[in-house]
Order: structure tokens, then C-alpha cells, then sequence
């Protein structure tokens, strides 16, 4: 096994191939992801980047004040785990943990582990692990086309959605909406609507100001914006990940100004990913309720905690 304390050219090459071992390879599993994070938000951590070629595995961990815990950004990653084959997980764990304590660390704080991890399943089996579930990323599989959508949706809300789209439609016609990619997304403009929110005004700190506004750096062409505007007035935006048949909706905003225009663009992404034949829609962390009517189902994320 490898350990990694600095992103050097040579990491470039395991990092890619432990991910193409990985089922899932979301984007807060890369390494563009993770460099990013040390540089814009990893103020004193230090890197320890376990590395298993042979088996496909890479663990990346951060260490401060002697514990460690994936690196990548509990905050901002709304997935975080071992990366690559399943099946060795297990084994290339077990000696992980042998080295971590080498390295110094006295506890392990893991946060935000899918719950089909084979991760979570291995500290199951560990004496003294504490498993706790910490939040959901309500997730919504997709039919063929918005009409099937619209029929799977529970009487009410299928009512809901469609009274408050044709209200919104009613007050605001001549709507347009936009989707970029890539370089042409406009982060700025996310991060202009975010702070129009109070909580998000916190959140947004100038270095999570400058991780936002290097997304498309770290996500590459995996990132899509839909804007929503009405002549030359902006009425709400969404930045979402586009991955394996998948379209993860990453962090909206919206003006207030114009009551539901976060609720109509929302439902109208998920008109556009029925209709590009993507499969599942996930409205990662949270469990805010319009997830719920929009159709999500709960799919959980786990914290670990380790006493080394």
C-alpha cells in the first residue's frame, strides 16, 4: 500500500484508476474534487492517501489535531468514501487501519458514507465503531417520459405540482429557461443568488465563495446550470452534476422577488432529464419538503466514529 502526503503527478494515474473501479464515481470522488478542497478550504489539514493499487482501492483522508476523516469536504461533498472495487474494500481497510494509527491520528471521524457502501458495512463489523445516520439524499427514479412521472406521484402532490406550475406559468409568462456546461456555467451567478438567502449568506464564506467559483474546474464538463429568466431578469438558477444516468442537483438559488420560481425550475429539470432519458434524479443532502412532493425517496448517509 501507498501513502500519499502531497498530490503529486504519480498520484494522477492511481487516483484514476482506483475511480474506474468505482460504481458509482461520483464527483466529489475525484481528485480534481479533492485538490480543490485542500487548496480552497483545507486550512491546516494534512493529507494521508491510502492507495491500494493492486486491489483498486484509494482511501483519501485529511488529518488535523490527530483525527482523521475524509478529505473532500463533509460540508460540500454530499458523498464521501473509500473509492474503487467493492468487493476489496474490506481487506484494504483492515490495513488501512493499521496505518492511520502509524501516522499518528486517535480517532476516525467518517462523515456522509452511502448507505449501500461497502465501506459502512465493514466498520459494522469493527469493535467500538459508532454508526450513526446522519442525513438523506432523497433520490427519484425516473420513468420515460413526465407524463409516467406525473402518474407515480402520490394523488395530492401530483394536484400540487400541477396547480403550482400552471400558477407560476399564469404570473409569469414568456419564461425562458437555459442550460450551460462546463466552462460556459455561470458560478458567479449561482453564488449572486445564494446570498440573497440569509443562511446560504453564512454558508458562503470567501473561501467557499472561490470553491464554488472553480466548480467547473473540478467537475469539468459533469457540470450543468439551468436558469430560469423572464427578459433579462434572472428568476433562479440550479448547478447539478450530470453522471452514469444520473442528475444530481447540486445547490440552487433564486430570487424572492418571484414567489416559486425555485419549485418550477426544479420540476422543470426533471422534465429535461426525462426527456435526455436519464434515470434517477438526486436531490442530495437534505430533506427539505419539496423533495418529497417532487417524488424523492430517501436514501441515507452515515457518520463513523473509531477511537484508534
Amino acid at each position: 500500500m501507498d501513502v500519499f502526503s502531497q498530490f503529486i503527478p504519480e498520484l494522477d494515474t492511481v487516483w484514476t484508476t482506483t475511480l474506474s473501479h468505482d460504481t458509482h464515481a461520483y464527483p466529489f470522488y475525484t481528485k480534481k474534487w479533492h485538490a480543490q478542497w485542500f487548496s480552497s478550504l483545507g486550512d491546516g489539514e494534512q493529507p494521508m492517501i491510502i492507495a491500494d493499487v493492486p486491489a483498486g482501492v484509494l482511501i483519501p483522508l485529511a488529518v488535523k489535531n490527530a483525527i482523521a476523516h475524509f478529505s473532500g469536504g463533509e460540508e460540500i461533498a454530499d458523498y464521501l468514501d473509500a473509492i474503487g472495487s467493492d468487493p476489496a474494500k474490506k481487506a484494504v481497510w483492515l490495513k488501512a487501519l493499521g496505518i492511520i494509527r502509524m501516522q499518528g491520528a486517535k480517532r476516525l471521524i467518517l462523515r456522509n458514507i452511502p448507505e449501500d457502501s461497502a465501506t459502512l458495512a465493514f466498520f459494522r463489523s469493527q469493535k467500538g465503531a459508532d454508526i450513526q445516520k446522519e442525513d438523506t439524499t432523497p433520490i427519484l427514479t425516473l420513468p420515460n417520459s413526465f407524463e409516467a412521472y406525473m402518474a407515480l406521484l402520490d394523488r395530492k402532490d401530483r394536484h400540487e405540482l400541477k396547480r403550482k406550475m400552471r400558477k407560476f406559468e399564469a404570473a409569469h409568462t414568456g419564461t425562458t429557461i437555459s442550460v450551460t456546461q462546463g466552462e460556459s456555467t455561470d458560478l458567479d451567478l449561482l453564488i449572486k443568488l445564494m446570498l440573497r438567502d440569509s443562511d446560504k449568506k453564512i454558508f458562503l464564506t470567501d473561501p467557499m465563495q472561490r470553491f464554488f467559483q472553480n466548480l467547473s474546474v473540478s467537475i469539468g464538463e459533469s457540470i450543468m446550470q439551468f436558469t430560469l429568466a423572464l427578459d433579462t431578469n434572472v428568476l433562479a438558477t440550479a448547478v447539478a452534476f450530470r453522471t452514469q444516468g444520473s442528475l444530481l442537483l447540486y445547490n440552487s438559488g433564486y430570487n424572492e422577488d418571484y414567489v416559486g420560481a425555485g419549485f418550477y425550475l426544479k420540476s422543470k429539470m426533471i422534465e429535461w432529464a426525462i426527456s435526455q432519458k436519464i434515470t434517477s434524479y438526486n436531490f442530495l443532502q437534505g430533506s427539505e419538503r419539496y423533495k418529497y412532493e417532487l417524488g424523492g425517496k430517501d436514501f441515507f448517509v452515515y457518520r463513523v466514529e473509531l477511537t484508534m
